[in-house]
């Protein structure tokens, strides 16, 4: 069976809004003896992970890692969840998800609806929080793939991110509904995490004006169109590549307004006192547009 993107979102959405392992399990018997990497092996993984999770016994072991240690790209821990079935304020940005890409490893989509689960689930949640408490860092980068799936969610994690104030959490949302509504309910927000609102959501105008005077918004960050020899030469992914300074040049005009070009590899795009920064989660950055080029 050739797993397609869409046929992994739909045994995501069957597992975690319907509770239905149909799909799941036709994934895996198409080829019972798949190995641990493959999709039947993958989906395994998740449904055994599930059963657990389903009787509410505390869980030792996830299907996969909750947070991913950083890379060259991204040298911070972070988290996702699984795109699209997790990312309720999207829009446009659905026809372009970078994050669908990474499905064409099974263990990538694996590893994100893993935590989708987890997240719907009281020993999931204790698991998650258990994890978070170990890491031993600076930053973290709150979800990568997927968003806030409800308000719930966002005080969940909101709560616990407030229990580690020396950890300074960023991220970036489309789940503008579910901020506002937290918000209006009168919540205190904790002071280590900032909030950059994505581009390509499904919200109108007026509503990103209100989430931009949230006290945890530090601001924008866009994705615009850019020459495809941009993405070619790779002169978006680090302000050392050449041509860099030619795809900024277009990004900001593509942006039709002052912005920050984001330099495609994170704590690498400021240079503040002899140390590489990351400029979306600077305080020190707030109310500063930052715009990409679509890749």
């Amino acid at each position: 069976m050739k797993v397609t993107k869409e046929l992994a979102l739909e045994a995501g959405r069957e597992l975690a809004w319907f509770k239905c392992k149909e799909t799941a399990r036709r994934i895996i018997e198409s080829n019972p003896g798949g190995s641990v990497g493959s999709w039947p092996g993958v989906f395994r993984k998740i449904l055994a992970m599930l059963e657990t999770l389903e009787t509410g016994k505390p869980l030792e072991k996830p299907a996969f890692k909750v947070f991913a240690k950083g890379n060259s790209k991204l040298p911070f821990w972070s988290f996702s969840s699984m795109a699209i079935l997790d990312c309720p304020g999207r829009g446009e940005c659905s026809k372009w998800c970078y994050s669908l890409k990474s499905w064409r490893n099974p263990n990538a989509l694996g590893r994100q609806l893993s935590n989708s689960l987890l997240l719907r689930h009281a020993a999931g949640r204790e698991l998650i929080a258990r994890e978070f408490a170990k890491l031993e860092t600076e930053t973290v980068r709150l979800y990568v793939d997927g968003d806030f799936h409800s308000k719930e969610n966002l005080r969940w994690w909101m709560d616990l991110i407030r229990s580690r104030p020396s950890v300074a959490v960023y991220g970036y949302s489309k789940s503008w509904v579910e901020f506002l509504s937290l918000h209006l309910e009168g919540f205190t927000w904790p002071s280590n995490y900032l909030l950059n609102l994505s581009g390509g959501s499904r919200h109108p105008e007026s509503m990103r004006v209100v989430m931009s005077g949230l006290p945890v918004t530090r601001g924008e960050f866009v994705a615009v169109q850019v020459d495809r020899e941009h993405l070619a030469n790779h002169s978006y992914q680090s302000r050392r590549n050449d041509g860099f300074k030619d795809y900024a040049k277009q990004v900001r005009a593509n942006a039709g307004k002052r912005v920050f070009v984001c330099s495609g590899t994170c704590g690498d795009c400021l240079t503040v006192k002899g140390k590489n920064r990351h400029a979306c989660g600077m305080e020190s950055m707030r109310g500063v547009p930052i715009a990409i080029g679509m890749h």
